[in-house]
């Protein structure tokens, strides 16, 4: 009879990154019958229960540093999925967070917007990797923002520090310059941002847009309005995790930091507005957003719009910084990009629902787009 590997995972089932993380696990031992699982919450309560039990391997979410400290002084194969804690001797595997603040700059420059917050947790490393990469790409284009940080670790803070969390983001807020799009690093923080909003009178999305990251479908689904998230691919790095921490049980050497794509926007109602002033830029954007996968072209947009396809493009220069094309195709690579993640359709089924009109040319323009293939994007976010 083959022994059993005991396997902790300690990162709780509240959240679906999560539950995500756990499910890629799982799927990874369908490949390790002798695995077996305990489930339990990333705090330090739980240390003494893990040490009874003896784990040959722990995947967890170190979030707080005095309870990485204590699984480290385990002695035991250890990945992490948190990416929060600076300096650790950990291998993480987690999603690539320079690319999640690349993507929401580059997703708010989209609809024209021209002010911008970033509302996060200073002491967690993936927020401020976050924040950095979409302040970066926001100066490239000659934009900057402004940032408010508040404590979402995940833990229960106390009456004081939510009084002060309130009070500091009500000021931030009201001081923003409006229409303003903000950056929340989680779904959890960007949905207290939008109770916050309505307790203040501001409109979402026409005051104020709003971007989360995990894409959880019920913090999502709780927002007022729904909140548009970045999706995570957290089944694959669940599946990466166990893969590593499979190794390292083996006696392989320890393993580099894993970093995932993220999957693209979800977009809800959150964000769906555009801060474009020019009624004709607006509507373009409007019509390219409803009716990209429906092959439509730049014509298309011309005679919707009722403006001359010069007039329009040389606002769009002017405005955006891209051509009409450039929107109609960066709006269809978006959509590939979710099925791609999502589904596993066929290339010529996702080159046709994102409104493609052969295989061969969604590959040349994801290229373009991308720098990379849509086989291996999928690859790269599915496994």
């Amino acid at each position: 009879m083959v022994p059993l590997r005991r396997i902790a995972l300690l990162m709780g089932q509240d959240l679906s990154f999560s539950r995500a993380v756990i499910r890629g696990v799982r799927e990874f031992a369908l490949q390790r019958p002798d695995w077996t699982f305990r489930n339990g919450p990333p705090t330090l309560e739980i240390i003494p229960e893990v040490k009874d039990w003896r784990p040959h391997g722990i995947i967890a979410n170190l979030f707080e540093e005095g309870f990485a400290r204590r699984l480290q002084r385990l002695r035991k194969p250890l990945v992490d999925t948190g990416c929060a804690i600076a300096g650790l001797r950990v291998p993480v595997v987690d999603v690539d967070h320079e690319a999640v603040g690349r993507m929401a700059a580059e997703y708010f420059l989209s609809r024209g917007f021209r002010h911008f917050g970033y509302f996060g947790v200073h002491s967690a490393m993936y927020s401020r990797i976050r924040e950095e990469s979409f302040r970066r790409r926001l100066a490239e284009e000659g934009h900057a923002a402004s940032s408010c940080y508040g404590d979402y670790l995940h833990r229960v803070p106390t009456v004081t520090s939510w009084r002060t969390l309130d009070r500091q983001t009500r000021d931030w807020l009201n001081n923003l310059p409006k229409p303003v799009a903000i950056f929340a690093c989680n779904d959890i923080p960007a949905r207290t941002l939008a109770d916050t909003c309505g307790l203040l009178g501001f409109h979402v999305p026409s005051d104020i847009a709003l971007l989360g990251v995990d894409n959880d479908d019920l913090e999502c689904s709780l927002t007022l309005p729904p909140l548009s998230s970045i999706g995570i691919p957290g089944e694959r790095i669940g599946y990466e995790a166990a893969r590593q921490l499979d190794g390292m049980i083996e006696g392989g050497p320890r393993p580099q930091a894993l970093f995932l794509p993220p999957v693209g926007v979800v977009t809800r109602q959150s964000t769906d507005t555009t801060a474009i002033s020019d009624p004709a830029v607006s509507a373009a954007l409007s019509f390219i957003r409803e009716h990209a996968r429906r092959g439509i072209n730049v014509e298309s947009v011309v005679i919707h719009v009722g403006v001359t396809r010069r007039d329009l493009e040389r606002k769009f220069r002017r405005l955006l910084g891209s051509s009409v094309l450039q929107e109609l195709l960066r709006i269809r690579v978006e959509h590939a990009k979710q099925l791609l993640a999502g589904t596993s359709l066929s290339m010529p089924a996702v080159a046709r629902q994102a409104g493609f009109s052969t295989p061969q040319r969604l590959a040349l323009v994801f290229r373009k787009f991308e720098r990379t293939s849509p086989t291996a994007y999928r690859r790269q976010v599915r496994g």
